[in-house]
């Protein structure tokens, strides 16, 4: 087997998640993975990609997934065995905060002298107190992180003594003796030319490696290969809790605007993933912030794809009718997504979202009109000013606009709790007054302690004081139990997963109650034997708690793999 260079570990937001009793409830349940969030950033392809080109061989082992498919997996014994110049570890979203310190941990035991290096949000927020971790010695800060990985990696590679070659490596943090450096954030990708996402790198570790399932993306890929493509590093909006703001962006990356890929090579990359994968391609990121231009160019290409192609795309606020217009003029089938956050306007304000109900309302109805496979409207709990009774709310909001849309089956409300954490660098993590919140945890480590408690409502790194955290608990469920209800009336799913979705819902919350009363009850919780038998309960009731993850997938049939042509472009690179 070749040997790589760098080996990218994705690890399960709580290493020893097998044998801990932690019910995670609805935390993962709008997202495609599970709450081991085995789902490795869509940075490790464009990493392997960027290197792979430069002559930097790299390895992405999805650690978290491995974990999950076989539960005699042992990570320490593979890690141990693995022949390497380095290892890369993502601390990207926070949830992956104690998983990847484990993992790190495991890595020094077995390869002390082998470089560890940490990327993502989360390290580039924390990278101070991170970077003070003896099994931690790089961290690479912001999101253009592939110029300074590479110089990072030619050093490794090239010198036995790298030290005296990194010394100007933008982004880098790094650590002599006891003696720490922070090299500038002067690498930030301006228009995202240098990006290359391409599916076809994974393909190739697939031979190289001799291992389909360590690069598989999250539990369900091969049934459900969906794709994803990027459009923009950056964000023009300023959600309130969000680490992925405008504010956020400019706190941990210095980066200042958003930089969008080219509309041509964003085309040039679903004809290629296509010709691999016949499955659903999903625009990530709001492509309508780049302007009426972009879009315009964006659709001059869109002419070269076929308009059976499944494609999805999100909003961040409703689009004008021209775009549905030429989405309709471009494809035959599309689906669209849009986060309100809630049904009141202030609520939503307060957020950093100034779109009415009447324009997300006539929005939805026009795009349905349209031909529109769906639309998915994603509100939140524990939002800022939000209280128990504006949460049910949503309930009634979503009734009256099924009406409006005469109960079309195509519109799908989802609910969930803004968990398991405000994320840093948000404004809200940053001045929680001006939001109604008490920021509980505002340490790194605070938070590795936090993903492991008993309970999604104990991880919470925030209290709202206008919401009690039993109270949001209750009226997320009772919230999702009324939107299940409002989706088997209109048949956007069918009774019998209505009745599934309702008991899931109903068995979760008794769950809940009986954490609650061990915890109140036993100062020794964590050891309690009642504890330790809710284990596989916990487990089972938070894969799918306020809706069944199947409801998230396209309504379209075409998802299947092109297997002579994978197995053409591994073999001779065609």
């Amino acid at each position: 087997m070749i040997k790589a260079d760098l080996t990218l570990l994705h690890a399960p937001s709580v290493y020893d998640f097998r044998e801990k009793s932690i019910f995670y409830g609805p935390m993962s349940d709008l997202v495609p993975s599970s709450p081991i969030f085995e789902m490795y950033p869509i940075g490790f392809l464009t990493l392997s990609n960027y290197l792979e080109k430069r002559g930097i061989r790299v390895r992405i082992i999805n650690l978290a997934y491995l974990m999950m498919d076989d539960k005699d997996f042992d990570a320490e014994r593979l890690i141990s065995k693995i022949k390497t110049k380095a290892f890369g570890i993502d601390l990207h979203w926070l949830p992956h905060c104690q998983g990847s310190n484990e993992i790190a941990k495991i890595i020094k035991k077995y390869h002390p002298d082998v470089p560890v290096i940490f990327g993502g949000f989360s390290s580039s927020y924390f990278y101070k107190e991170l970077i003070g971790f003896k099994h931690v010695d790089f961290v690479v800060r912001g999101d253009s992180a592939e110029e300074p990985l590479y110089r990072l990696m030619s050093a490794i590679k090239n010198n036995d003594d790298y030290l005296p070659f990194i010394r100007k490596i933008p982004n880098l943090v790094w650590k002599e003796k006891d003696e720490i450096h922070e090299n500038p954030i002067s690498c930030i990708s301006k228009d995202l030319g240098e990006i290359d996402f391409d599916y076809r790198v994974m393909f190739k570790q697939v031979l190289r490696y001799k291992s389909l399932k360590s690069i598989i993306p999250f539990s369900d890929w091969l049934n459900y290969p969906v794709t994803t493509i990027p459009i923009i590093r950056g964000c023009n909006k300023n959600c309130s809790g969000c680490g992925g703001s405008k504010n956020a962006f400019e706190l941990f990356g210095k980066r200042i605007k958003p930089a969008f890929r080219d509309p041509a090579k964003l085309v040039d990359e679903i004809l290629i993933t296509q010709r691999y994968i016949d499955a659903p391609v999903f625009i990530l990121g709001d492509m309508t912030q780049g302007g009426r231009s972009y879009l315009e160019e964006f659709f001059i290409n869109t002419k070269r794809l076929n308009k059976d192609i499944q494609i999805f795309f999100e909003f961040f606020e409703p689009p004008d009718e021209w775009f549905y217009d030429k989405i309709a003029d471009n494809f035959n089938n599309f689906c669209f997504e849009i986060s309100p956050d809630s049904h009141d306007e202030n609520i939503r304000k307060k957020m950093g979202k100034n779109f009415s109900n009447n324009q997300l309302i006539s929005s939805i109805k026009y795009a349905l009109e349209k031909g529109a496979g769906r639309y998915d409207l994603y509100f939140m709990t524990g939002l800022p000013t939000q209280t128990k009774e504006s949460i049910m709310q949503t309930v009634d909001f979503c009734e009256e606009l099924y009406e409006t849309l005469g109960w079309d089956k195509r519109f799908m409300p989802f609910v969930s709790p803004m968990a398991p954490f405000i994320d840093p660098g948000s404004r809200a993590f940053e001045n929680p007054d001006e939001f109604g919140y008490v920021i509980t945890r505002k340490t790194l480590s605070e938070h590795i302690e936090a993903i492991t408690r008993p309970s999604w409502k104990y991880i919470l790194n925030y209290e709202s004081k206008f919401l009690s955290r039993d109270d949001m608990v209750e009226a997320t469920y009772d919230c999702a139990i009324g939107l299940n209800a409002l989706k088997g009336r209109a048949g956007s799913i069918s009774k019998k997963s209505m009745k599934e979705n309702e008991e899931r819902i109903m068995s979760a919350k008794r769950i809940m109650s009986e954490i609650d009363k061990i915890v109140a009850g036993d100062k020794d919780w964590m050891h309690s034997k009642d504890f330790e038998n809710l284990k596989d309960k916990a487990m089972k009731y938070s894969l799918s708690t306020v809706c069944d993850k199947k409801e998230l997938e396209f309504p379209l049939t075409k998802k299947n793999f092109k297997w002579f042509s994978i197995i053409k472009t591994v073999l001779f690179n065609r």
